[in-house]
């Protein structure tokens, strides 16, 4: 019964962000008769449901690199502290995003022979693009040349991860060869719920992608091309809004996760705090940055924080969530100060940040994807002040008055100046330089994009988790007290296929283990 009850809590978070995708634009009354709507329908409803799935695959990455971890008022963690994965854990993340492309693939169905829709077609390809990567790096080999073929095809070949990754990148730029040969129609901005119409964000966010297949396949990826298209790379969040609002069904995912339902009922969790490891990028051990922990935290400073598996006597919870801003007083619904992570009801839900697209590019620029290795810094100093920005957006999307990307930084690296971590001269390699980057990535994701943050640790080891696993060394490692995990770091390499594909193509699924087989970009 323990065991059952965090499961439970967990179960319902992941429901809650489920329920919001799909009622929000349920457009399509039988799924099996595609004549009852059109690529303009199907295509903002898609695009909700890809934003559906941000929530379950942060809290996946966010499990496993410390930025929540168990609070105390509850046990029976199970799997979430011992790492003992079965084929139920995270199954959802499979069959989720296998819905979202056959979305998609509809969109693309739809509008074939209709040059008219050439722009849908190309939006569709690049929301694929960003779920195949997803399915790629959590599960490495997945089924998708001969996947999307229906009752034709029911037990597709599972394809090699580094041949997806070569595809999709191909597939990106197609799309963005489409996008050069197209105007924006009014039909397609009425679509639009991610960029609104707007053409040249469409190309920097499918460059940004691209960046990213690139950055992390590296040299185990043979990409037919590196280049990239003129429009160059997001400057800002990517944010799917079709209008989310405080009814049910329709709140914004994240905060439907994990703050208040329409009713004001908590619909957040307790059960989860932030851990003593990622708080140390916050309150001096490792990185002095209280004005950001204002904006991320529940109490900011103050939050309540722990140790992933101890549970001796752990602090307690805090409501709704531990990542709720509020005003003077007690947390509630009404008092919330509408910045952060969960800034009310109608916020965007993100795909992807800005800060990540200068992350990646400074990755690019050590590397000589991009640029030079002088642009480095630049593209550093702006993924941490888009990072800031995000968190003081309000929930239309706008920087909240009173807050100072500029102010904010000059002030970040007066209190850590030599701190190689945030001070990007005091780094003198290159190596140092990519850990300094990938680490503000990590600081950047925390709770927004955790399985982003996830695949850079298992490709990069940064941030670093530094053993032994004990309450002394908290602050420095993130890894589970109670961990079965046999590698060196004390964490499991991956998930498992989902029980659904040994029991329908079982003929097909790969044989890994959780401990041993390894994504083919993870070090």
């Amino acid at each position: 019964m323990k065991k059952l009850r965090i499961y439970l809590i967990a179960g319902a978070a992941l429901a809650m962000s489920a329920t919001s995708c799909d009622k929000f634009l349920d457009i399509n009354k039988n799924p099996n008769s595609p004549t009852e709507a059109t690529a303009d329908l199907i295509l903002p409803q898609a695009i909700v449901r890809v934003a559906g799935t941000v929530p379950s695959f942060n809290s996946y990455g966010a499990a496993l690199t410390g930025y929540f971890v168990n609070a105390g008022g509850f046990s029976g963690w199970g799997t979430l502290v011992s790492y003992n994965y079965t084929t139920a854990d995270y199954s959802g993340l499979f069959s989720s995003m296998y819905k979202a492309i056959e979305d998609l693939q509809q969109v693309v169905i739809m509008s074939e022979g209709d040059e008219s829709k050439d722009i849908y077609v190309a939006a569709a390809k690049v929301l694929q693009v960003y779920c195949w990567e997803n399915l790629v790096d959590v599960y490495n080999d997945v089924p998708y040349s001969e996947a999307l073929q229906g009752a034709s095809l029911l037990q597709p070949k599972y394809d090699k991860a580094e041949d997806i990754y070569k595809s999709i990148a191909e597939t990106l730029d197609g799309a963005l060869a489409t996008f050069d040969a197209n105007i924006t129609s009014s039909q397609f901005k009425a679509a639009d719920k991610l960029f609104k119409g707007d053409l040249t964000k469409w190309k920097q966010f499918a460059n940004t992608i691209k960046l990213r297949l690139i950055v992390r396949g590296g040299s185990k990826v043979s990409f037919s091309n590196t280049s990239f298209n003129s429009a160059g790379f997001l400057t800002d969040d990517a944010l799917v809004n079709p209008g989310y609002v405080d009814e049910s069904g329709k709140q914004s995912p994240m905060y439907a996760s994990y703050a208040y339902s329409p009713s004001g009922s908590v619909s957040g969790t307790t059960a989860y705090i932030p851990s003593t490891f990622v708080m140390g990028f916050y309150n001096g051990t490792k990185i002095q940055d209280g004005e950001r922990a204002a904006l991320m935290f529940n109490n900011g400073l103050s939050v309540p924080h722990n140790q992933l598996g101890y549970q001796d006597d752990p602090p307690k919870g805090i409501n709704p969530s531990a990542w709720y801003v509020h005003g003077p007083g007690n947390a509630t619904k009404a008092n919330g100060s509408q910045i952060g992570i969960l800034k009310g009801p109608g916020q965007g839900q993100p795909l992807m940040l800005a800060a990540e697209s200068y992350f990646l590019q400074a990755q690019a620029n050590l590397r000589g994807i991009v640029g030079t290795p002088a642009d480095a810094k630049t593209n550093f100093v702006n993924g941490i002040k888009a990072s800031y920005n995000y968190l003081a957006k309000n929930p239309a999307g706008a920087v909240t008055t009173g807050y100072n990307a500029n102010t904010f930084y000059n002030n970040y690296l007066a209190e850590n100046a030599l701190n190689k971590l945030v001070d990007f001269d005091a780094c003198t390699t290159d190596e140092e330089r990519l850990e300094a980057i990938v680490t503000q990535q990590y600081i950047a994701f925390n709770m927004t994009t955790g399985h982003q943050a996830w695949f850079e640790y298992i490709r990069t080891g940064y941030p670093r988790n530094r053993m032994p696993v004990t309450r002394a060394n908290a602050p420095y490692a993130f890894s589970s007290t109670h961990s079965e995990a046999t590698a060196a770091d004390k964490l499991p390499t991956r998930v498992l296929y989902p029980e659904s594909e040994f029991r329908y193509n079982s003929g097909n699924v790969p044989t890994v283990d959780k401990y041993t087989s390894k994504i083919f970009f993870a070090r």
